[in-house]
């Protein structure tokens, strides 16, 4: 699929899904009528969706989940106390938008409430406020306001963020890009080899619960146990004012050498390189011992499962808006797309056997 063929709402609308770790059912939705492919389904909900074929079997695991919280406790007075899920700094989620989803998936949208300034001394202003005190105002006033809506402890909260095209148009704003931009990346690829098939059996693993724990990329790990697995995830891009390191928006598909839990095999990055360079595909190397994919359970599975992580530069992750770059996207698609086309299984034995030297 080429760039031009790129259809950009498609990330917009799979941006503004609500999907907390655990209760992804809405991105499943999604996919299914996006992907016209038989959908199978692991034990806790992962999405697999898969191109039949006679070569390697090459699984590409994106995860749906984004984080959020659950309702924990609801007061006397109609406030939503609230359990996190994944990782969130309550610093940046004061006064936002929320949306509460109870078990008849019925919205019902409230804010983040906090102190206000005037009268605060100074050294509280600098403090972040601990998470056990951060709290929903639904705009009711009685428990029994929120108990009739139909909403309970362990409901979703999720953010509440339109995405959009920014002043330039190759930026994009919206929440839950981790990992909903790899998603996409993913879902157009599968849709790029219905149109046009390869000789290797292609499964695309849409995951659950990624943020608390890597779960659904055991599971769909074993079910599939792939030849390869290529995790697409995000990466803190470094090229803000807070934010400093060696990647940037604009600056391509990011090929992580190492992160928390994996190490990229040396052949297998080798012929990354190689791919890129031959087809003129920009890309970055990211090299972090912070964070970690899909791959890092992926690569655990069974005997061992090699792995590949490529991952998307994305500015405020873990917030109510993230900003991504079109052509970092382009170009993670780019690369998956020749990678999934160009392996046969006598390639990949001597890219593991010999670190992909023989072409030297």
């Amino acid at each position: 699929m080429s760039s031009h063929d790129i259809n950009w709402d498609d990330l917009l609308e799979l941006s503004d899904i609500f999907g907390v770790s655990g209760m992804e059912h809405r991105v499943v939705r999604y996919l299914q009528e996006k992907i016209n492919l038989p959908l199978e389904q692991d034990g806790i909900g992962s999405a697999l969706f898969t191109q039949e074929g006679n070569g390697l079997r090459i699984m590409m695991a994106t995860h749906m989940d984004e984080v959020g919280f659950y309702v924990k406790k609801i007061d006397s007075n109609g406030y939503l106390f609230l359990q996190p899920v994944g990782g969130i700094w309550p610093h940046v989620i004061m006064n936002q938008d929320v949306v509460v989803i109870n078990d008849k998936d019925e919205e019902f949208y409230g804010i983040i409430g906090s102190k206000a300034m005037h009268g605060m001394m100074m050294e509280e202003r600098s403090k972040t406020i601990p998470m056990d005190r951060v709290y929903v105002d639904m705009g009711v006033n009685t428990k029994e306001a929120i108990l009739n809506m139909g909403i309970k402890e362990g409901d979703m909260v999720a953010f509440v963020s339109k995405s959009r095209i920014m002043n330039d148009e190759n930026y994009i704003c919206g929440k839950a890009f981790d990992d909903r931009a790899s998603v996409a990346v993913g879902m157009w690829l599968m849709q790029s080899l219905l149109e046009n098939p390869t000789k290797n059996e292609v499964t695309l693993a849409a995951t659950v619960q990624e943020e608390v724990g890597l779960r659904g990329a055991r599971t769909t790990a074993d079910l599939i146990y792939p030849d390869l697995a290529i995790a697409i995830d995000t990466t803190v891009a470094g090229d803000t004012p807070e934010d400093q390191n060696i990647v940037k928006l604009g600056g391509g598909v990011t090929i992580s050498v190492i992160d928390s839990m994996t190490i990229l095999n040396r052949g297998l990055l080798n012929y990354l390189e190689g791919i890129c360079k031959e087809n003129k595909i920009q890309y970055q190397l990211g090299c972090f011992l912070d964070g970690g994919t899909d791959a890092g359970n992926i690569h655990k599975s069974r005997e061992g499962i090699p792995s590949i992580i490529l991952s998307i530069p994305m500015r405020y992750m873990h917030t109510h808006r993230g900003v991504v770059h079109k052509f970092d996207i382009q170009e993670t698609l780019r690369l998956v797309e020749y990678i999934v086309r160009d392996l046969t299984p006598e390639k990949y034995e001597q890219i593991l056997s010999q670190n992909y030297n023989y072409r030297e």
